[in-house]
Formats: structure tokens, sequence, C-alpha cells
């Protein structure tokens, strides 16, 4: 049987791929919405998919609604209201068109995404040992420091990928499973550079998350789709709770201590309007605001809250979070129901789940396109991990 346009649009997918991750990823949300497109069900594999899309409607529902807020934002952007809907629904497609791929096309996109991943670590290596040669030809007089987030948020997204591509070769022969833990590896060290240690933080989630749906695939991804979206709901509660712990403020790095302050501000502002929240882009109003810590000013909330569970609750309010943590625990069962018979693929989810949820509540904003294309290609990757023959 040979490969459909599931297959090919993957393989071309991850072909562009390296290249747009080590040079910051601004690439991958119309990558990714463009082979959500060319990969979406075919009539073949239209009842399989249309299982993955019902898990996806509720994530379809929140971006509905975070749409919606634009309309009572202090800093309206429609058009970030179009981008939002148009990445949840290409998402979507991606997802359940590799999800329902056929074993061929499966089969191509695991060999795509395991050259992809060792391009990307070998860019990656390159950039970190030899002071970025790559992101200094374009942009030559970019101070080290701010040029180092390109390469940065290149490893943000082979920490997501990695687990699908961990779990298609630990499947196959011996000299496979070897590849995957070397490729493994090299990514736990490459997690360490840049000065980015919410990468390291992602990683070793991701690795406990993987031995979890490993070893418990029927389970686990409950767990850790319900723990994330527990967070989700308290992350205005619990963060300050965290940060009150006794003597933790003098031990945390200055970055750190600015994200809690930041994290607090945000609470408060959750506090005036807990309902619907500040509409989309409603954390930009507040980027006048000035903290101050050991003497250095910087703005209440840069452009976002460095949290997604901040950032939802900020934007969308109470709403807007219990419809994403709803999508959450939808995307948890709907991992069991359609992926749970193979051990590989479900490892992989839970890894992409926890490495994204780490990643996106110490840095990301909610509503970065590239960021959220990472995470719907690291998703598809992990769905085509599954093989007809594996067993749980």
């Amino acid at each position: 049987m040979k490969a459909g346009r599931a297959g090919f649009g993957f393989a071309a997918l991850c072909a562009l791929l390296p290249a747009a991750a080590a040079g910051g990823g601004m690439l991958l949300a119309p990558l990714q919405a463009l082979i959500g497109l060319v990969a979406a069900p075919t009539p073949t594999t239209r009842q399989r998919g249309l299982d993955f899309l019902k898990a996806i409607a509720p994530l379809l529902l929140f971006a509905l609604w975070a749409a919606v807020s634009v309309s009572w934002s202090a800093v309206p952007r429609p058009e970030q209201a179009g981008k939002i809907i148009g990445a949840a629904a290409t998402g979507a497609l991606l997802i359940a068109g590799m999800g329902a791929a056929s074993a061929t096309d499966r089969a191509l996109a695991r060999a795509a995404l395991v050259a992809a991943i060792i391009v990307l670590c070998a860019l990656s290596a390159v950039e970190a040992g030899f002071d970025m040669p790559l992101n200094r030809i374009d942009e030559p007089l970019t101070d080290a420091g701010i040029l180092e987030r390109n390469p940065g948020k290149g490893v943000s997204i082979l920490v997501l990928l990695i687990w699908g591509g961990f779990a298609s070769l630990l499947s196959g022969p011996r000299w496979k499973s070897l590849l995957g833990w070397a490729l493994l590896a090299a990514t736990g060290v490459l997690a360490l550079q840049f000065h980015m240690a919410t990468n390291a933080v992602g990683y070793l989630a991701g690795a406990a998350a993987f031995a979890l749906g490993w070893f418990t695939p029927r389970l686990a991804p409950l767990v850790i789709s319900c723990g994330l979206a527990a967070w989700l709901l308290l992350a205005p509660w619990l963060t300050p709770a965290l940060l009150a712990l006794p003597h933790l403020q003098e031990r945390l790095p200055l970055s750190w201590r600015m994200r809690g302050m930041i994290w607090g501000y945000a609470r408060d502002r959750i506090a005036e309007r807990p309902l619907t929240g500040w509409g989309l882009d409603g954390a930009r109003q507040f980027g006048d605001r000035i903290l101050t810590i050991d003497g250095l000013d910087f703005r209440a909330i840069p452009l976002h809250p460095h949290s997604f569970s901040m950032h939802v609750w900020l934007e969308t309010g109470a709403i807007g979070t219990v419809l994403m943590a709803g999508a959450i625990v939808a995307g948890g069962i709907a991992t069991t129901r359609t992926l749970g018979r193979s051990r590989a693929a479900t490892a992989a989810v839970c890894g992409v789940i926890a490495t994204a949820g780490m990643i996106w509540n110490v840095s990301y904003g909610a509503w970065q396109e590239w960021w959220i294309g990472a995470v719907f290609i690291a998703l598809a990757a992990a769905a085509v991990a599954r093989r007809e023959s594996a067993p749980v």
C-alpha cells in the first residue's frame, strides 16, 4: 500500500521543521495549519478521525470563547481571535488525520519525524557549541543574550517532539531502540543549554510522564490530564501558596522571583474580573505598570504573565478556564480510548502533555502561535507512534 497525503504531508512538515525550529519557530504556525488541512481525515479514515475530532471539540469551544472575549478587551486585536480559531481547527485536523492515518502513512511519518529530530539535535548542538553561527547569519549584530532565545525555542520544540520519536524507535528493532535512547540523552543535554531552565524542567516532567504512560497506559493519560486541569483551575490560589513557602524566595534566581511578582500582580487583576476576564490580549494593558525587585524595575505584565494558567484566567475568566480544563480532561479520556492499546503512542502523548504543561506554565504566553503549532505537531507525532500490532 502506498503512502497518501497524510504521510507525505507530515514528511514535508518534518523536512522543514528543524531549520524552522532552530531559527525560533516562527514558521511552525503556518506549517501546522497547512499540513493540518492536507492531512485531514479522508472518507476511508473518517470514523477514526471523528473519534479524534470529538476529543478536540471542547478545545474548539474554548477557542471560540477566547475569540469572543476580544469584544471586551481594552487592547482589541481581532486578527488574534482569528488566529486562535484557525490554529485550534487546523490543529484538530492534524491530530485527527495523523491518528487515523493508514499504517503506511504512519510508518513514513515516523521515519520523517526521527530524521527531523536528528537534524534538530545537530543544529542545536552547533548553535550551543559555536556561539550560534546559524542564527548570526540573519542577525549578526544582535546581543547574544537576546539571540539565544531563538535556539532556546528550538530546544523547547525538540523537548516536545522527542517523545513521539522516542516512542516510535522503542517499538522497533534493537538498533532503533539504541538510537532512541541516544536521541533522548542528546535532548536532555541540549535542554540544559541557552540559559532556559524551563526546557530542562519540561524535559524531566515529560520523562516522568512518558514512563508513567508506558507502564500504565490505561490510567496515565487520565491522571496527567486531570492533574494539569486541576492546576489550571487552582493556579491563582496555588501559585501564591507555593511562593509563600518559608525561605523559598531568597533561594530562587532573580528571573523566578520576578515571575513570582508577575503572577501575584496577575492574581490581583484576576480577582477584579473573575468570571469573564479582561478579554483577549487584555494583559497588554498592564505593561505600563512597574514592579521593583532588588532595585530593578520591570513591567508588571510584560505582554503576558509567563504562565498559561494565569494567562487563561486573566483574559478569559472562569468561563474560559473551565472550558480549557474540560478540553484537557477530554484529551486524556480520548487518548485512553483511541490510543490506549498502544503503549508507545500513549506514553508519547503523556510525555507531550506533561512537557507542554510544564513549559507553558512558566514561560510562553497562551496565544503564541509558534508554540501552539509546536504542541499540535508534537501531539500528532505522538499519535503516529501507534502500530497496528502494538500490545498493551
